[in-house]
């Protein structure tokens, strides 16, 4: 190559690394607008659910039906809003986007991103048990798409990586994670280790997460009050919410794989309705246990501070609903994540575990407060086989680094029991499912 050739083009990659950073800043700021407004939107919507529910209870004769027949409509039209206009927007989108990068899809974002909003906000906020997470994500990766076409990103591996940034930039504002967002560009997304990757990867997520505490505040996303740090004589409890979680998380994974695939078969109904049934059936179950319904932030809140007085049986209750409600909600095909969900039901599952401890082994177990953290993780670790991002997320979101021993401990053993059982992560065969069911259709 020719000396000048060469010098034009190492003037062309110094000069392309601005607009790259630039790209990626912008997508940064729109994910962490599109989070803070999709935050609001559910809010509204569940705040207008829980009054209704509530002005029911006053005239329970007839007051039982106004939530689940509310339910019906809006799900009838999340389902339809979905199969009309947008077929990627529903679930949660993530194994959409690593087909994208793999280039076996397309980012239609003009359709998907009101479809991804309006769907997930009204689904979300009228009672599935869903999180915002997957829909931010997705909506991120559209805002990287909108961004690289408008800026005249040419198609390629820069697009794919503004992308990548868009999809960790959503999740970061979403649950106030800069560091967990980044690490999941890498580890999910399967990104390539490289200062490209860094660079915009970085930028996006900070700039996201700027957005999302000028909106919300400096705070970690859940307030965990002095938990002491577990002393060595607990590790074998801390081995235990391992196990369970592992187990659990298997489960999980094999009963919303499952349900999604009927979801998709289903023929007695249209498949517009299904979002609409769960929901009456969501409605039906708030009457009694609306702790199980929505997302579960608030209620994490509570049994992370103690201020949930359940004991170990109505805890395996709630974690029996939320586990059903949330894989109906998922199998319906209505726009929503699963990772909260995971995370409430981590925390239920490790403050059972917790309480128990504490019953047998008193001057053992730390407080049961703990094991809800490291089921948190442990959890997330054996459905998404995400470790590191699960480490990560978790301390981000409680600012306990003194659990950080306990939960990678809790992490490696639900891993081991979920790579041992032979389960596949779950978004990996969301996205297999996917991928062979379009090819069947094709050849059809």
């Amino acid at each position: 190559m020719a000396p000048g050739r060469f010098a034009s083009l190492a003037a062309g990659a110094r000069h392309g690394a601005p607009a790259d950073i630039g790209r990626a800043a912008a997508v940064g700021f729109l994910a962490g607008g599109l989070a803070a407004l999709f935050r609001w939107a559910i809010y509204g919507i569940d705040q207008t659910r829980l009054a209704l529910l509530s002005f029911g209870h006053v005239h329970p004769s007839w007051g039982w039906a106004v939530v689940p027949a509310l339910g019906l409509l809006v799900g009838c039209l999340v389902g339809w809003l979905t199969r009309r206009f947008a077929p990627d927007a529903p679930g949660s989108g993530i194994p959409h986007i690593e087909a994208v990068l793999r280039g076996a899809r397309d980012m239609p974002w003009r359709s998907l991103l009101p479809v991804k909003f309006a769907g997930g906000a009204l689904g979300i906020g009228a009672g599935l048990s869903l999180g915002l997470e997957g829909p931010t994500v997705q909506m991120g990766a559209c805002a990287a798409q909108a961004v690289g076409e408008a800026s005249g990103q040419p198609a390629g591996p820069g697009q794919q990586q503004l992308v990548a940034s868009g999809a960790g930039a959503g999740l970061a504002a979403v649950f106030n994670a800069p560091l967990a967002g980044f690490i999941f560009t890498l580890e999910e997304l399967r990104r390539p280790l490289s200062s490209a990757t860094y660079s915009s990867a970085f930028v996006a997520v900070i700039c996201s997460v700027m957005v999302m505490r000028a909106v919300t505040g400096q705070l970690p996303s859940f307030e965990v009050r002095d938990i002491p740090a577990p002393r060595l004589e607990s590790f074998p409890l801390i081995l235990l919410i391992g196990a369970v979680a592992g187990l659990l998380g298997v489960a999980f994974n094999r009963a919303l794989l499952g349900l999604h695939r009927r979801g998709l078969d289903v023929r007695a109904v249209p498949s517009w309705c299904l979002p609409g049934l769960v929901l009456a059936a969501a409605g039906l179950l708030a009457w009694w246990l609306p702790d199980a319904t929505g997302g579960g932030h608030e209620v994490a809140q509570r049994l992370l501070t103690g201020a949930y007085p359940a004991g170990v049986g109505a805890l395996v209750v709630l974690l029996a609903a939320k586990f059903a409600l949330t894989v109906a909600s998922y199998g319906s095909g209505a726009p929503g994540g699963i990772f909260a969900p995971i995370l409430v039901l981590g925390i239920i599952a490790g403050l059972a575990v917790g309480h128990g401890g504490e019953w047998l082994f008193p001057g053992v177990a730390p407080m049961p407060v703990a094991f809800a953290v490291l089921g948190m993780a442990a959890l997330f670790t054996a459905s998404v086989r995400a470790p590191l991002t699960a480490v990560t997320l978790i301390i981000e979101m409680t600012g306990e680094e003194r659990l950080l021993f306990a939960v990678c401990a809790a992490c490696l053993v639900a891993y081991l029991v979920a790579e041992g059982l032979g389960d596949r992560p779950i978004y990996e065969a969301l996205l297999e499912d996917d991928l062979k069911r379009r090819a069947a259709a094709q050849r059809a």
